[in-house]
This record gives C-alpha cells, sequence and structure tokens, in this order.
C-alpha cells in the first residue's frame, strides 16, 4: 500500500459519519477487492481495525486473481476467496453480514470491443451477489455509474430520474448493463425483502490508480507528468461530476449499512463539475510546468469510447441526508493521483 492510499485508508478509518458501530464484529464481502476502489475498501477496514479496539472486522475479498490479492494484502489479514462475476456462480461462505458489490469492468473502449462480455459480467455477478444476500440475510451495496442517466440533463438529476440510452450502440452496453443490474436489486427487495440498494458514482479516481490507465482523466495526469501536449478528441464540452476515492469508500460504507433497500443513491462532488476541455486546460496549467498546453484534434472513431451526451449533473440530496459528504476537490484528486504515481516510483 503506497503512502497516499494509506492516507485515504486511514481517513475513511476515522470519518465520523461511517457506521463503524454497524460494521463491528461482522463479515464484509467485497468482490472486486483488488480494483481501485474495492482494494481501498478493504484496507480502510483493516485501518479501522487497527485503530480501533473491539472492531475486528472480518473481510473476505473475492477476486478472479488470488495471487494479485495476496500480493496487496498483509498476510492472514483477508479471507480471499477465487470468483468471477462473469461466471456468475454463488459463492460458498461460512458467513456474510455485508456485501459490497464493486467488481465490473470500467474501461471504456472494453464497453465498446466486449459489450457483450461487458453485460454478462455486470448482471450475472450482480445476481450471484443478491443471491448470496438472500441466502445469508446480508445487506448489499452494489456500485453503479452516473451513465445509467444517458445523455444527462441540463437540470440537476435526482435519483427518481430516468436515463436515455441506445439500446442499439454497442457502447451502451455498460449503462445499460448497470441498468439491469440496478432493477436485479429493486427487484430482489420489492419480492424478497433482500436489503439491497444501488451507489451511482460519478467518474471516480484518486491515489491508487495505475498509470496505465486509459481513462480521459489519467490521460491529462500522464501528458503533464511527461511534458506532452493533451489531445483532446472532441471538442471538450462534456460536462461531469468527478468523485475522490476515499469519498467513494465513506458512502458505500454508509450506504451498505444505513441505506434504503430498493433505492439508488447519487454519489458525487458537486463543486467538480467541469468540461472535460476546462479540467483538461486547468490541470495543464497546474501540473504542466509551462511545458504543456492542451489541443483539440478530433477524431470521430475515437471518441466514440467515450459516453454520449453533454451534461450529467446529479443531486446528492438523498446521500447527504444520510449524513455523507466529500472531502476532496478536483484539483486535490489530482495532486493526490500524480503524487501515488510519483511515490510508487522511487
Amino acid at each position: 500500500m503506497s503512502g497516499y492510499v494509506r492516507e485515504d485508508a486511514s481517513y475513511v478509518a476515522g470519518c465520523p459519519f461511517v457506521p463503524w458501530d454497524d460494521l463491528a464484529g461482522r463479515t464484509v464481502v467485497i468482490t472486486g477487492a483488488t480494483g481501485l476502489i474495492g482494494h481501498l475498501l478493504a484496507c480502510s477496514i483493516l485501518e479501522r481495525n487497527r485503530l480501533a479496539a473491539g472492531s475486528a472486522t472480518e473481510v473476505v475479498a473475492l477476486v478472479r486473481d488470488v495471487a494479485k490479492a495476496e500480493g496487496m494484502f498483509p498476510s492472514d489479514s483477508v479471507r480471499i476467496v477465487r470468483w468471477d462475476a462473469m461466471g456468475g456462480e454463488v459463492p460458498e461462505l461460512e458467513a456474510a453480514d455485508f456485501i459490497v458489490h464493486c467488481a465490473s469492468p470500467t474501461s471504456s473502449s472494453a464497453f465498446l470491443d466486449s459489450p457483450v462480455e461487458t453485460i454478462r459480467t455486470n448482471v450475472r455477478g450482480t445476481e450471484a451477489m443478491l443471491e448470496l444476500a438472500r441466502a445469508h440475510g446480508a445487506s448489499l451495496c452494489m456500485t453503479s455509474s452516473m451513465e445509467v442517466y444517458g445523455a444527462g440533463s441540463d437540470e440537476p438529476l435526482s435519483e427518481e430520474r430516468g436515463g436515455e440510452l441506445d439500446s442499439m450502440n454497442p457502447r451502451s452496453s455498460y449503462p445499460e448493463a448497470k441498468q439491469l443490474s440496478e432493477a436485479l436489486c429493486a427487484g430482489y427487495a420489492h419480492e424478497f425483502g433482500t436489503h439491497a440498494c444501488v451507489a451511482r458514482l460519478s467518474q471516480t479516481f484518486g491515489a491508487g490508480v495505475p498509470k496505465g490507465d486509459t481513462r480521459v482523466f489519467a490521460e491529462f495526469a500522464r501528458d503533464c507528468i511527461e511534458g506532452r501536449d493533451i489531445r483532446l478528441l472532441t471538442d471538450g464540452s462534456k460536462r461531469n461530476m468527478y468523485l475522490y476515492t476515499a469519498d467513494a469508500v465513506t458512502a458505500l460504507l454508509l450506504l451498505v449499512a444505513k441505506g434504503e433497500p430498493g433505492k439508488a443513491y447519487n454519489v458525487a462532488n458537486e463543486e467538480t463539475l467541469t468540461s472535460i476541455r476546462e479540467m483538461a486546460s486547468m490541470v495543464a496549467d497546474r501540473f504542466g510546468h509551462g511545458h504543456t498546453k492542451v489541443v483539440v484534434d478530433i477524431d470521430e472513431e475515437a471518441a466514440k469510447r467515450y459516453r454520449p451526451g453533454n451534461v450529467v449533473m446529479l443531486d446528492t440530496a438523498r446521500l447527504r441526508a444520510l449524513g455523507w459528504s466529500p472531502r476532496f476537490g478536483l484539483m486535490e484528486m489530482y495532486e493526490r493521483l500524480i503524487g501515488d504515481w510519483r511515490d510508487r516510483e522511487r
């Protein structure tokens, strides 16, 4: 664990609105525990166990790559179980009190190049975790995405607003699969009384993102570090909200314990709303050391990788009513991302 990720885990472990007392002595199952959010989630629980006498929360990590997981977590601190969301099998576990389902493809190119696998992984994995929750009487929170809102809106979107998606566009495989997975959560809550809710995350990044990540925010950071111009493949007018990894984790821990079954919750930092071009300019000015400019070089074919639509603004009032608030702003997110990369290279 890098120094920045350790700091993030310590922040989460001491966060006053996370219901740690509800989690103490219980078993938390995390899918995608080697991914960005799942890893920090597990590390935060382990840090809470270290800091708080009597916490003793057990972490069960469901992962595809056991060897990778063993290299990421201290020996004997986490129970590691091999599980592939694509297969959809329900793992046999002795205990499961809380389930945070993070496993999902996250690459835009994969959504376009492998739409069938994208759909199957999301839907089969969610159904398997809902069956696990049903069998153990566990509470489940599934990570979804702002992409379910499709093209978005010029007005803040509450959770009751539906999204407009083109189901015949292969790039829609991801948001369509997330919508169906959300429907499964609502269906299990309604039909079986399963305690399942959904966290609709805005784009999330920060310390812990691999330097080779191909998403736009990472490309901007790499360009600045390596002294290249930032090349925009679109006009950069699309406006999004963003979220720091630690803020996503505090939301997930709050929702898995306190979220209302059958409900979705938007998770975003409203103060980060900005266009892609504005963000590129801010990052170049702050981290480019005068060597990085923003160049618009529209590539219509390459632009197909990206979410269609123009503005996605999320209304987070429902989540804030539970006591949640984000701590990290957009430039601090970049500072910690870039600082983490530099630390790992030393």
